[in-house]
Formats: C-alpha cells, structure tokens, sequence
C-alpha cells in the first residue's frame, strides 16, 4: 500500500483511504519523533535521536520516555491497516522508519519538482516549469514543526526556505519571459520580502517594473536596498547593481 507523509504544515499519514493526522499522535514529543525519523531516509542512533529531539536536556528516564513514545507512535499508526512495528523498527542502538515501496514525503516532493522545474526551464518547457515551481513553493512555504527550535529543525527549514525562494525566482523568470510584466513584479516583490538581501532577486523585481512601465518604483527598490545593505550589514551592493542602479535613477 502507497504511503504518503505530510511533515509541513498540519502533520498527516495517508495510506489509501485511512489517514492519521498530528493531533492523533501522541503529542508534541510524538509529533517530533515521527517528524525526525521519517525525514531522515536511513536508521537513526537513539543517542543521535534523543540529541536532537531533547536538544540536550534530556530527562534521567529517556530511554522509558523514548520507548514509551515510540510504542504509543506505533499503535497511532497502526491505525492505517499497516504494522506500526514495520513502520518504526527498532535494532542495534538504531531507530528507523522503514518507508514502504512508493512512499512519498513532502519534504522531498517540494525539492523533486523544484529540481525538475529548472530543467523544463533550461528545456524551455514553461508551462511545465510553472507548474512544478508552483507545486513546490506550495509545499515549501509550510512551516515545519511550529514551536519546537531545535539545530536540525533550522537546518530543514533552511533547505525548504531555500526551495521557496528557488520556486518563486523561477516562477517569477518564467513570467518575465512570456512578457507578463505585472505578474512577475509581483512574484519578485514576495521574494525580495523574504530575502531581503538577495541582490539577484532585487535586480530581477527592477528589471520587471521598468518593463511594466514603472521605472520610479524600480528606483525606489534600488535605493531601499541599497540603503538596507548599508544599514544592516555595512556593506555596499555590487558595481553591477550600482551600473543598475544609476540607470534606474
């Protein structure tokens, strides 16, 4: 049977027509367990497993609280016709989520499509490109495991910011090319919000309102983040962007 797992956003297992979602699981500590596991493709070290979900505070009972949790995780998915004892093994000092053929998982399908969304770009397949960029800054904009911080949740989300931004540049070039002007001004003026010190996505957003028609706004994008690298990080945009700049002024 086909497996589905949603990590982003509202957590849900799906296999054919039974599904398990996050408020199913046994709480936060659930959640992240199965998040933690099913995120990393091969067996994890229970010493690696309690680091990175106690973030080294763990309680003198971790290994009873790690069992427990485990064994409660294993019934919740049990509920989905499948051996939650298949899903979650447990052998020589590892844990390991034991995918089934064809399972897919969304962390992973937002960096496929994005992946192959540049291909069709370079093929010139826009429409396909558009699609997959589409699909991918849907999954990636999710927010992964909300109030839990810990190193390797800001490493994850790092890489699915990463894949936002990806989606939305593309998204963005791929209106540029087919001239809707408009269109990709407002896809670049989301990506500078979120990566406000991308000197490429500023030049992109420039570049599509003076060809809508609005070089004072292409000036005004220039000269605020101009003004942001100073402020914020003391340094000056490339000669490039000042050749740009000037141009736009």
């Amino acid at each position: 049977m086909e497996l589905e797992v949603r990590l982003l956003g509202d957590i849900r297992v799906i296999a054919g027509s039974s599904s398990v979602i996050g408020a199913e699981l046994p709480g936060p500590m659930g959640r992240h367990l199965l998040t933690r596991l099913v995120i990393d493709p091969f067996p994890v070290s229970r010493a690696r497993l309690v680091d990175d979900v106690w973030g080294g505070k763990a309680p003198r009972s971790v290994d009873s609280v790690l069992n427990a949790t485990l064994s409660r995780l294993r019934a919740a998915l049990d509920e989905l016709d499948l051996d939650g004892r298949e899903l979650i093994s447990s052998s020589g000092g590892s844990v390991n989520f034991k995918r089934p053929k064809g399972t897919i998982v969304d962390v992973e399908l937002a960096h496929h499509h994005i992946d192959f969304a540049l291909r069709d770009l370079r093929a010139n397949d826009m429409r396909e490109a558009a699609r997959r960029a589409s699909i991918a800054y849907s999954i990636s904009r999710r927010p992964l495991l909300t109030g839990i911080e810990r190193d390797w949740l800001d490493v994850e989300r790092d890489r699915m910011h990463h894949v936002e931004r990806r989606s939305l540049g593309l998204l963005a070039d791929v209106s540029f090319s087919t001239r809707d002007f408009d269109m990709a001004a407002q896809l670049g003026r989301e990506l500078v919000r979120i990566a406000p010190y991308d000197e490429r996505a500023h030049r992109d957003l420039m570049n599509a309102l003076r060809a809508s028609g609005n070089p004072s706004g292409a000036a005004k994008v220039a000269s605020d983040f101009t003004e942001r690298l100073d402020a914020d990080l003391g340094v000056a945009p490339s000669p490039s962007f000042k050749t740009l700049l000037a141009s736009s002024s």
